[in-house]
């Protein structure tokens, strides 16, 4: 069963420490401690899992954690923000789920490369949407979008959420430019995310991403869910967040320019110290 999930070349030893971290990884961010970290749990398993196996892995974990994060902020929400952006990223996730459809119609092997190439360029924006975070969140401060850019921004967060679950930095700035407490906007996003994560759900069983493997997949992974977020909360008072979030940042602008230029910078590395 896990064999379908190895790319070829892949050690199993370095495909379940790889897929291991980015649950952990998952987990930790959504813990509330460095809130960017999960950007770099798909390219991370991109680089040794079949890229229609890593999103369609991820979405039920995400969900689950989704779940736990409106548990915590059931009170905390916006809905007039929620919907000025969750309703046009539907168009977006229609958008996602046909070209899954497309891969899934040609094979995964002639789109593949182009969505390896995607979210690499994805990861790269991220990686300096974390270099950049605070100076990002300032910028919009003063600058609340209104319906125009809610719709701009609700389509490429349902669009970027559908093919990469790459949709955090937009979906963040949007409900932060609406000038809301930290509680607010906290709970804004998580019910965001919990209502573009479920809405994509039904579509990534319709284009067949996700069957009963998958979940069978998820279920040795999810352990790792609860685990990640307990570190979460241990580093929070142990662990600089400034530090923890470049160090993701730097690991994610690797696996992008891995995925990017499709390079194993990960073996040349053991290559050159082996």
């Amino acid at each position: 069963m896990v064999s379908n999930y190895i790319l070829p070349g892949v050690s199993p030893v370095v495909f379940w420490i790889f897929v291991s971290i980015a649950v952990l990884i998952q987990g930790i961010s959504k813990s509330g401690f460095a809130g960017g970290a999960g950007v770099l749990s798909l390219p991370l398993m991109m680089l040794v899992m079949p890229v229609d196996k890593v999103a369609a892995t991820l979405l039920p974990l995400l969900i689950l954690l989704d779940m736990n994060a409106i548990y915590h902020h059931r009170h905390n929400k916006n809905w007039l923000v929620i919907r000025r952006i969750y309703i046009p990223s539907l168009i977006g996730i229609l958008l996602g789920a046909f070209v899954w459809w497309r891969i899934g119609t040609a094979g995964v092997e002639t789109y593949g490369g182009y969505i390896k190439r995607f979210v690499g360029v994805m990861a790269i924006l991220l990686a300096l949407y974390i270099f950049a975070k605070e100076a990002s969140l300032e910028w919009v401060r003063d600058k609340k979008a209104g319906a125009k850019i809610g719709w701009a921004a609700g389509i490429f967060a349902g669009f970027s959420s559908t093919i990469a679950h790459a949709a955090g930095p937009i979906v963040s700035l949007f409900v932060f430019s609406q000038g809301m407490g930290k509680t607010l906007f906290v709970g804004t996003v998580a019910w965001t995310f919990t209502l573009i994560n479920l809405t994509k759900l039904p579509f990534y069983v319709a284009v067949d991403l996700i069957d009963f493997s998958v979940l069978r997949f998820d279920m040795l992974l999810i352990p790792l869910v609860p685990i990640g977020s307990w570190l979460g909360k241990w580093m929070h008072y142990r662990v600089s967040e400034s530090l923890f979030n470049r160090t993701i940042m730097v690991l994610t602008l690797l696996a992008g320019l891995q995925l990017l230029f499709n390079i194993n910078l990960v073996k040349m590395l053991l290559d050159s110290i082996l």
